[in-house]
């Protein structure tokens, strides 16, 4: 039984459906984690939806997060093993229908739905399917989910990234370091290994290519988040700041406009209200001209205590998403002592 997922402005809401059936032992999903399956018949337009879907991220490099490999209904055998697949038709095809148990066909009666499952025929994988009456009500269900579906597709495979992080458990040993210099840890994964150890610091490196991610607890107010962290990656990794500066982009139509590659937002995290930076960190020091990449840091204080979470990737030639996703996860598992 698919999972629905009814669309409300930008937010996918998930309701779980069970059908009471077993699962079985899946085979794994192939497809590469930046890879999405679109099967949809002829007669529906696509093409901005997969613009959605394709959209380009800086970092500060162009990356299109997602690529979209259209499928054909003639080879739906073929793609259904793929990780992600999203799959577009009215109700009463058979390759729809089938899918859908009871209660997702009465949702259906209320108009055009999203469906969303998780390891419907393998592991690691996740399918959503768009479906209506007719055409039209599918096509309209399809042109103002783009972005909700984007989202998902990220979320979905942040989870299934973090499973495969932590796959092998974590160093236990280098948490009850960081426990009892600095108060509080991370869950630092096998390969990281500890590359600076400050007083009121510590940072922890993986190589090819670069992930470092940085934990500092200090009495000291910090007021400026940005100042902060250019102060403290000056002086302790070699001259590293962050790019503030707009950069001009070209859009589709031709125009030029200004992108700002770093921001600021004030988030919930861990149960605390903090500061999130996310933007580019650049250093014009180096040997062989400057040298970049993306990073996310968070902010706050707790009884006195100001806490300063940072990662940061180094990934010429690769995709740099996967290992800013890769940093975000292990700051996520931050714990302080009570």
């Amino acid at each position: 039984m698919m999972r629905e997922l009814k669309y409300c402005l930008i937010l996918l809401v998930l309701l779980c459906k069970i059908n009471g059936c077993k699962r079985v032992s899946l085979p794994h999903s192939i497809g590469a984690r930046d890879e999405v399956i679109l099967i949809a018949p002829a007669e529906f337009q696509v093409d901005s939806f997969v613009n959605v879907l394709e959209k380009v991220e800086y970092y500060p490099t162009e990356e299109n997060v997602f690529n979209v490999e259209r499928g054909s209904l003639a080879e739906f055998d073929r793609y259904k093993f793929w990780r992600n697949v999203i799959i577009v038709g009215n109700f009463k095809e058979s390759y729809i229908n089938n899918l859908l148990g009871e209660e997702a066909k009465e949702e259906l009666k209320k108009g055009a739905q999203l469906f969303l499952e998780k390891d419907l025929w393998v592991r690691l994988q996740t399918a959503i399917i768009v479906t209506g009456m007719n055409t039209g009500e599918t096509q309209q269900l399809l042109d103002r989910s783009a972005g909700a579906i984007y989202k998902v597709l990220r979320e979905e495979e942040k989870e299934r990234f973090s499973k495969m992080v932590y796959m092998s458990g974590f160093q236990e040993k280098e948490k009850q370091k960081m426990e009892t210099l600095l108060g509080a840890s991370f869950k630092i994964p096998f390969g990281y290994r500890l590359a600076k150890n400050e007083d009121d610091f510590m940072t922890y490196e993986r190589k090819n290519p670069d992930r470092l991610v940085t934990l500092l607890c200090r009495s000291e107010s910090i007021k400026n988040p940005i100042e902060f962290r250019d102060s403290l990656f000056s002086e302790y990794f070699n001259g590293d700041k962050v790019f503030v500066d707009s950069v001009n982009v070209s859009s589709e139509d031709g125009k030029i406009r200004f992108l700002k590659l770093t921001s600021l937002d004030t988030i919930n995290f861990k149960n605390e209200k903090a500061i999130q930076i996310k933007g580019v960190w650049r250093n014009d020091k180096v040997k062989g001209g400057p040298m970049g990449g993306p990073f996310v840091s968070y902010m706050f204080q707790k009884n006195g205590i100001w806490y300063f979470l940072d990662g940061h990737v180094f990934a010429p030639g690769k995709k740099k998403w996967p290992f800013l996703e890769e940093v975000d996860i292990i700051l996520n598992t931050f714990e302080k002592e009570n």
